[in-house]
């Protein structure tokens, strides 16, 4: 229809339409602009804390091979969320159907790539235990090396009150300050976070040393790898997970939507328009 209609007068541009109008195309496209806005927003934040967790990975040289490649991908990710939305927000303002399309085809890729993700995630559900343990193994092993690893591995083992990945004896077997043949005092033995808090008990440090000969360890010590406690815990919370998993899904569908009926109504308008000056001209 639009090459039966050619432009009579090139150098104007249909009239743009205000957001603030009472029409279904102003609400469409108001709708659209909240939509891309929040999501800018949204790629920035995601942006910025790759970016800052980037600047501190640099000060952890014990575990930057690890922690590089998450840290790209949340900031290639933020990046890309970022440019996608911006690119449909212009469209959205300007009314210009290329930068609304590459919006819209970028929307589905991303939610294409959520759902496959999602996919794999539960089909390889089984081999996560043993990945998490094998990956995350070297905490144990740089636990008296680095304040920070030994920071963040105390917080673990407190809050899922949990010894070790795998199982308890993973510091034996993975860090020689623990060892049963090492000189030094913690010598088979665990870090004091593994120890079972009691009521009014204040626990040495040294509560954890040499524990591996006492007859009654597993009413001193956490027993369970926190590997194990940690899937417990994902398990007892999968309603929640499920519920953002949803939640994530339903905001990209609606953009979608969004987009579509917006393009076509983008060009119903184009054309029209040209159908006036040609009845005009």
């Amino acid at each position: 229809m639009e090459r039966m209609l050619p432009e009579l007068r090139p150098n104007r541009k249909h009239p743009r339409r205000s957001m603030c109008a009472c029409t279904a195309y102003s609400c469409n496209k108001l709708l659209l602009f909240l939509y891309t806005l929040v999501f800018v927003c949204v790629g920035i934040i995601l942006l910025g804390i790759g970016i800052i967790v980037e600047v501190h990975r640099q000060d952890i040289q014990s575990v930057n091979n690890r922690l590089a490649l998450p840290v790209a991908l949340l900031i290639v990710v933020g990046l890309l969320i970022a440019i996608n939305a911006f690119c449909g927000l212009v469209g959205t303002v300007t009314e210009n159907p290329t930068l609304l399309k590459v919006f819209l085809v970028g929307t589905i890729v991303a939610f294409l790539l959520q759902v496959s993700i999602g996919i794999v995630a539960y089909v390889y559900r089984e081999k996560v235990p043993d990945i998490l343990s094998d990956e995350l193994m070297f905490g144990v092993e740089k636990y008296t090396e680095n304040d920070d690893i030994a920071r963040a591995m105390n917080f673990i083992q407190k809050s899922f009150k949990c010894c070790g990945f795998k199982t308890f004896e993973d510091y034996i077997n993975y860090n020689k300050d623990f060892s049963c043949v090492s000189p030094k005092p913690m010598a088979c033995g665990v870090p004091y976070t593994c120890c079972k808090v009691r009521e009014n008990v204040a626990l040495p440090k040294t509560c954890g040393y040499g524990v591996m000969g006492n007859a009654t360890l597993s009413d001193v010590i956490y027993t369970e790898g926190c590997t194990d406690a940690f899937l417990n815990w994902l398990a007892s919370h999968l309603d929640y997970v499920g519920a953002t998993a949803l939640g994530c899904a339903i905001p990209q569908i609606f953009g979608m939507l969004l987009a579509y009926f917006f393009i076509r109504r983008v060009g119903d308008l184009r054309v029209w328009y040209r159908v006036d000056n040609f009845r005009s001209g």
